[in-house]
């Protein structure tokens, strides 16, 4: 069904609180509160009607004792009473439940009820005449008579008194001269009672004169086949009737609503206020629709169940010619249908003789198959008698009143009218309601679900959804709520049913499955081929078979999640250019746009200098109160600001997340403003320091600071006039790399005084000594050249051996450990589940902030495309990372993920070092991380602004395996390396005394071919490095001056030596280095596969600290 979904909001903190106080799911705390039960006193009150409190005072109702005086002395007169009603249900069980009522007060009661075609709704001419064959003293109507102003004066004018029950609006003609018992002529609370409620109040009354104050409990049930017939607002008054008639129906029904259970299949199954209304209700109704509704009548009054199971019978069988009239008359107007609609927006069918009682419900099948507004007429004589149903939001009400001036009368509401109108006007009638609607907008059209909530699969267990009962009855205002599963997968999809018009599958998320079915499927053939994500909107309910009860859900709407056109209005052309292009060719060349400047903001520079100076204690908690609102610094920054502030150079270790930023942020902007001195802050990669440039630019700018930023990138105009503004003072803070502070130490020391230099991501100064980043080897020396300036150092990562490195390279002796726990990070353990790619796609369509984790480049980039695929909703979201991208590239699509701008990253490990993105809600291992290193830094990427965030472990014990490969790529075993080695041999014989072009593709097929096993070119340049390290070979390359630009522009060549000795692989560094390499990933593998969750969750919540330190500093 393409419908509009309109998902209810509800405040969080309602949800918490009603969900942790009534011990409810988290879905059904929300249903509550988007329904406006937003207290846990409403919510008892709510879940838990109690009759005797909601229930009002009958004599609330304005002309309640007039009523009943006159009813009481009937009784007392032995006057006959004439109870008369309406032939739809409401007006039957008014009619049974009154005259019952008032035979037990010992009342001569006549029940009547009009005639459907002959003396149609409520007082009439042709009804009178037929009332006064009974010769009554009293009428009393029930359901009716609150418009029946003339015809009460005639009943008057015949010596015959009125008393008027009903609960329609009151117009113009409410009788005068008689008691009128209506809750709508005023404010009052009662107003949402059926017809057969109010009568319920008057019995309650009567009875209570006549000594039987508790015999409106014993019609209660009767009451509530009316309210849930009548569709009345489930709340309130109607919610406490309708509980306890549905118990009483359900413990101890009486005789003819047992025998009429039984015809209808349901004398073994709970009856609720949702089956009735197709069960009990169409039939009780279906005599009245065929024109006489004494067959119910006498039903409901029988008291014997022979009796009863024998007017049941004959019920069903009107229901069924109901039925099948129902079925020809839809043949006929369907077939009429197909002639006359060509796309227009309301459809018109008309036709002699049609069944006036079935008209309503074959228009509304049209509504429901053309998707527009339908009217059908049956002509009788000279007029035509209409009855309509709209679609979607459309006012078939105002649209028929807007053609008021050629109808005979009409009513209704906005959803379903009755016309009368001369037959030959139905043309013109058509024509004018078509100009209407075409006048309308075309989402007016659309049919609306309403949804409660959002839920998980994961929350519907049995005993969750069995706590919807607590929700029940159900009806108007309290509808059964409607749920929104977003992004599941489908799986085991068929079409069923006789037709093949339905749909059943389940639903996944790749752990949770949830069974369902949809009735009316027009588009299983799309949905069964779709493979991507679903919406899915749908009530839940409890299947019974065979004795076991599971959870199933019946589904109103299944659609693939669309892109939105709001996200992709929000989104920059060039940004979805940028990352689609990127998708599309795998890994390309772009260059990044240039950085939009910003704006510093206004201040009042010599004011707070004046403060720094003056009240150095306020000042610091201004700037805390400019970073943390109204947090607080905890102990170990404040710590390491004591020591700081004392003049000490320090080493910090302190876990993602707990604010080391902070720590420097405060010290430097109190330096800048109370001394005149300036900072420099060295960060390990120019995105970072663009980042937080701009971050300190907006917060500190506010203090009148001011921020410069110096990386490769920088020019060399900015360079000059940032020189420049050094040696004249005006600048505060200085953002740096370690590359550009090695080259350029000399220049800044000459510049200007560096009094304070932060090293973030200070760990690199340890792994710098096997050859990365040989920048942070000789940031010491810079320093040195700089001044010996005050230092502080910065981690969240460091064993002993990078601590002694660390204080080494920069004398540092005091040092800050913080050992406090990340409590916020939950690790999801699904390791070695066999439903990954479901998993992931449901989580990935909840489109938070999710950073997903690869073993290599060709795979960050294949997933991603799968993932657009799957998830077109939020396609412009997704996007990948890996070494293979330019830089301009890798610091664009970090912008994007930090900014919003994706949501959704697939990286290698190349994605980690010194990103700090914050709002990180998902953090997926979807492959087997090499190390413990990578493990914990990946993991380490969540929750960094210390909201809950969860770590989703998805690799497997087959990941070993792809590891491993890639692993022997770096550094193939002896017998490989061998097999490399005699390929290279052999070429070499071909050519002797002469270098030879290297065609690694060529020397892997004749290894593999000479001796079996299989390599692969990346063995054979691994193998062809360690070989030149051991001297067993020469290489140099020449520029390939016919390359074209998307091709290698450098031919490489090699030369065998004619080497006699023996050599030892072991005695090439890099060799070693993979074989330690392999080493250390099989001892990590059989830790991190061994593990228990909990054991996992405690090493990432923790950083790693030296010295075994409880957290102490020294």
């Amino acid at each position: 069904m393409n419908a509009r979904i309109n998902l209810a909001t509800a405040d969080e903190a309602v949800v918490n609180l009603l969900a942790t106080t009534l011990d409810l799911p988290n879905f059904i705390a929300a249903t509550l509160a988007s329904r406006g039960i937003d207290t846990p006193e409403k919510a008892e009150a709510f879940l838990h009607p109690v009759l005797e409190t909601d229930w009002q005072d009958p004599y609330l109702i304005d002309g309640m004792d007039a009523a009943v005086d006159r009813i009481a002395q009937a009784i007392r007169n032995e006057e006959h009473i004439l109870v008369y009603g309406d032939f739809d249900l409401d007006g039957v069980s008014a009619t049974t439940l009154m005259t019952r009522g008032l035979r037990a007060c010992g009342a001569r009661v006549t029940p009547f009820i009009p005639l459907r075609f002959e003396e149609g709704y409520g007082l009439s001419d042709a009804s009178i005449e037929r009332v006064a064959t009974y010769d009554p003293n009293l009428v009393v109507t029930v359901d009716n008579g609150i418009a029946a102003q003339r015809e009460v004066q005639i009943l008057l004018d015949r010596g015959i008194d009125v008393v008027i029950t009903d609960h329609h609006e009151p117009a113009d003609l409410v009788p005068v001269g008689v008691p009128v018992v209506d809750p709508k002529c005023s404010d009052n609370p009662s107003a949402i009672l059926a017809g057969a409620g109010v009568a319920l109040k008057v019995m309650q009354a009567v009875g209570s004169r006549f000594g039987k104050p508790n015999l409106w409990r014993d019609l209660i049930d009767l009451a509530t086949l009316g309210t849930v017939a009548d569709l009345m607002p489930m709340r309130e008054q109607n919610r406490a009737l309708v509980s306890e008639g549905l118990r009483m129906i359900n413990e101890n029904p009486r005789p003819c609503i047992a025998a009429l259970l039984g015809e209808s299949g349901f004398a073994d199954k709970p009856v609720t206020s949702s089956n009735l209304s197709f069960t009990l209700v169409p039939r009780l109704n279906a005599a009245g629709r065929m024109g006489n509704a004494q067959l119910a009548l006498d039903l409901l009054l029988s008291d014997d169940f022979a009796d009863s199971a024998r007017l049941a019978s004959e019920l069903e069988d009107t229901n069924t010619r109901r039925r099948t009239i129902e079925a020809e008359l839809a043949e006929v107007a369907s077939a009429q249908a197909e002639q006359v609609f060509k796309g227009q927006r309301a459809l018109v069918v008309a036709g002699e003789g049609w069944h006036e009682g079935v008209k309503g419900i074959v228009a509304s099948r049209l509504a429901n198959r053309y998707g527009v507004p339908t009217l059908l007429f049956t002509i009788e004589g000279d007029e035509a008698h209409g009855s309509g149903r709209s679609v979607g939001q459309v006012n078939l009400f105002q649209a028929v009143s807007n053609c008021q001036d050629i109808l005979v009368r009409f009513g209704g509401h906005h959803a379903a009218v009755g016309v009368t109108l001369k037959a030959d006007k139905i043309p013109e009638f058509t024509e004018r309601l078509c100009e209407y609607m075409d006048k309308l907008p075309p989402e007016d059209f659309i049919p609306r679900i309403e949804v409660d909530a959002s839920v998980d699969l994961s929350e519907l267990t049995l005993a969750n959804v069995e706590k919807l009962d607590l929700l029940a009855p159900f009806g108007q205002e309290n509808s059964s709520p409607h749920f929104l599963a977003h992004g599941v997968m489908m799986a085991g999809g068929r079409a069923v049913g006789a037709d093949k018009n339905h749909l059943s599958c389940t639903l996944t998320d790749g752990i949770h499955s949830l069974n369902c079915i949809m009735f009316h499927c027009s588009d299983t053939a799309a949905l069964l081929n779709c493979g991507c994500a679903l919406d899915a909107v749908f009530e839940l309910q409890i299947d019974t078979w065979k004795g076991r009860r599971s959870v199933k859900a019946v589904v109103s709407s299944l659609k693939p999640v669309s892109p939105c056109a709001a996200l992709e209005a929000c989104l920059e052309d060039t940004d979805k250019d940028f990352v689609t292009g990127l998708v599309a060719a795998g890994m390309t060349e772009r260059d990044m746009r240039d950085a939009s400047e910003w704006e510093s903001p206004e201040s009042d520079r010599v004011m707070w200098e004046s403060r720094a100076q003056s009240d150095p204690a306020a000042f610091r908690q201004d700037l805390i109160q400019a970073f943390l609102g109204e947090g607080s610094l905890h102990a170990s920054q404040q710590q390491a600001l004591d020591l700081l502030d004392e003049g000490h150079s320090v080493f910090t270790v302190m876990g993602t997340g707990r604010g080391k930023s902070l720590i420097f942020y405060i010290h430097a902007a109190e330096l800048a403003l109370a001394e005149h001195k300036t900072s420099l802050f060295v960060y390990p990669l120019r995105a970072l320091v663009a980042d937080q440039a701009f971050h300190l630019e907006r917060t500190l700018g506010s203090f009148g600071l001011t921020v410069e930023m110096l990386t490769g990138a920088t020019q060399e105009s900015d360079r000059a006039r940032i020189m420049r503004d050094l040696a004249q003072g005006a600048i505060d803070i200085v953002l740096t790399t370690p590359e550009y502070l090695d080259f350029h130490a000399s220049e800044l020391a000459q510049a200007c005084s560096i009094d304070f230099v932060v090293i973030d991501e200070a760990h690199h100064v340890g792994t710098s000594k096997a050859g990365f980043r040989p920048s942070y080897t000789r940031l010491g020396n810079a320093l040195h050249r700089l001044g010996t300036p005050q230092v502080l150092a910065l981690t969240a990562t460091a064993d002993d051996a990078i601590t002694e490195d660390i204080r080494t390279a920069f004398g540092l002796d005091d040092l800050v450990f913080d050992n406090t726990e990340r409590s916020n990070l939950v690790v999801v353990d699904q390791r070695n589940s066999k439903k990954r790619e479901r998993y992931l796609a449901s989580l990935v369509a909840r489109g938070e902030k999710t950073l997903i984790y690869v073993n290599s480049r060709m795979e960050s980039v294949a997933l991603v495309r799968r993932l657009r695929k799957q998830e077109p909703h939020i396609a412009s979201l997704i996007g990948f990372y890996n070494a293979g991208l330019s830089r301009s590239e890798r610091a664009r699509v970090e912008t994007l993920f930090r900014e919003g701008g994706l949501q959704i990253l697939v990286a290698t490990s190349a994605f980690g070092e010194g990103v700090d993105i914050p709002g990180v809600r998902h953090v997926v291992l979807y492959h087997l991380p090499f190390s413990e290193v990578e493990f914990n830094q990946m993991s380490g990427r969540a929750g960094r602004d210390g909201a809950e965030a969860q770590i989703h472990l998805l690799f497997s014990k087959a990941d070993v395996d792809l590891n491993t490969a890639l692993l022997h790529e770096i550094a193939p075993d002896h017998d490989e390396m061998a097999q490399i080695y005699r390929g290279l041999r052999a070429i070499q014989q071909s050519v002797p005394q002469s270098f030879f072009e290297l065609d690694a593709d060529d020397v892997a097929r004749r290894a593999t071919r000479l001796f079996g096993t299989t390599v692969t070119p990346e063995q054979v340049n691994n193998g062809v490095a360690v070989f030149e390290e051991l001297g067993l070979l020469e290489t140099k390359t020449e520029d390939d001056k016919q390359a074209s630009s998307a091709s290698s522009a450098v031919k490489r060549f090699v030369y065998v030596v004619d080497y006699k000795g023996k050599v030892e692989l072991s005695d090439s560094v890099q060799y070693r280095e993979g074989l330690d390499e392999f080493d250390s990933f099989m001892t990590f593998k059989d830790w991190v596969l061994g593990s228990s969750a909990d054991q996992l969750q405690d090493r990432i919540r923790h950083p790693l600290l030296p010295y075994s330190t409880d957290g102490e500093g020294r």
